[in-house]
């Protein structure tokens, strides 16, 4: 009789590589559309007020901090090392830490999103605009969105899940006298 198959296997995982493409294709077609709708200035309001598409390219890193040092290939390289270091981890994390496995892969998606960026053109290409009244937060972009939602998913995860009873085949067996 065969031992059943472990879904911690990373065939138990393709789901999360799925989800790691599924990001980095919805982040690379977005910015595909907002370079050729929103380049030349048509800014479009979503949510009055709120939320509107506006194109502006960063150089630098998260928030347009840093935009103005040349810092490409050491981005570059920062980025193949954050996506070596996710899936290091993704592929040691066993498959039943779900939320661990889903941060991870929205993270792993980001990054390479933003990287692909930095390689092709130089720059990442920003479009999301969250502002109210004269305050503007920093424009932004899908792989953006899905390093934060994979970061707070990452700390709840981390620091505010509970941490799930060792499974029966990791607690060890006491025998005691028995009665008989």
């Amino acid at each position: 009789m065969s031992e059943p198959t472990d879904e911690s296997a990373n065939g138990g995982k393709i789901r999360y590589l799925i989800i790691t493409l599924f990001v980095l294709a919805l982040d690379q077609v977005s910015k595909y559309w907002a370079a050729a709708r929103l380049q030349n200035g048509d800014d479009i309001d979503v949510i009055a007020g709120l939320l509107k598409l506006s194109y502006t390219t960063n150089s630098g890193i998260a928030f347009g901090m840093l935009a103005g040092i040349n810092l490409g290939w050491l981005l570059i390289a920062v980025s193949v090392i954050a996506i070596s270091i996710v899936a290091f981890y993704m592929i040691r994390t066993p498959s039943r830490h779900k939320l661990l496995l889903w941060s991870l892969a929205l993270v792993a998606g980001g990054i390479a999103g933003n990287m692909i960026d930095r390689i092709r053109m130089g720059h990442v290409i920003d479009f999301i605009l969250a502002y109210y009244k004269s305050y503007e937060w920093p424009v932004f972009n899908v792989a953006d969105t899905a390093i934060t939602i994979g970061a707070a998913l990452l700390a709840i995860e981390l620091f505010i899940a509970p941490q799930g009873e060792k499974p029966k085949d990791d607690v060890p067996v006491i025998e005691g006298p028995t009665n008989e």
